[in-house]
């Protein structure tokens, strides 16, 4: 049974859904994920985080737990969204979260107006739902300036980054990678 790794809930067990087709992020790869993003962000502090693949919520909690402010959470199917929700209550995290039942990005209209300054996805890998999940973000305006998105995909992928990205960081981890987007902002180089 995953845990959450560090803040105010380190420690807390996590629920996640059982069976074929079910990936959750290892904790080795939640661990290299989350010291890469301290490092680019100092803080999770007031952070308003968005998980659109969430699954059990594994990426998204463990940023609440770390001091975001508010995480929203997207998840497709009802039995993984019941047991994000069953989660969400075992941390008594209800008042800063919000658990949306649909598709990512088809049903962002029902999220928050308020632009991200993260985003975590982890996508199931042969989905293909990256390039239009990165242009989603980017062209309804989702991200705040120098927003970052992590992606996690298999090992062997290539991502295809959207002009409005540029990559900062990527590692690969057994047979997964991540890579950290960052949004660009009118006028930026690096």
């Amino acid at each position: 049974m995953p845990v959450i790794i560090a803040g105010k809930r380190r420690g807390a067990k996590l629920l996640v859904p059982q069976g074929e087709g079910v990936r959750p992020t290892l904790v080795r790869v939640r661990e290299a994920l989350f010291s890469i993003l301290t490092s680019e962000l100092g803080s999770f502090e007031g952070l308003r985080v968005l998980d659109p693949f969430a699954g059990a919520g594994l990426l998204g909690l463990e940023a609440w737990s770390r001091g975001a402010a508010h995480v929203d959470f997207v998840e497709c199917s009802r039995e993984h969204h019941s047991i994000l929700s069953r989660n969400i209550a075992s941390l008594r995290a209800q008042a800063e979260t919000k658990a949306i039942l649909g598709q990512s990005p088809k049903d962002w209209h029902k999220l928050p107006a308020l632009p991200y300054d993260l985003v975590l996805c982890d996508p199931p890998y042969a989905a293909g739902l990256m390039p239009q999940t990165l242009c989603s973000l980017a062209e309804r305006n989702m991200l705040r300036p120098n927003a970052l998105v992590s992606v996690e995909l298999n090992a062997a992928d290539i991502l295809e980054i959207p002009d409005a990205f540029t990559c900062l960081k990527q590692r690969k981890y057994g047979k997964c990678q991540i890579c950290l987007l960052m949004r660009k902002t009118p006028g930026m180089t690096i």
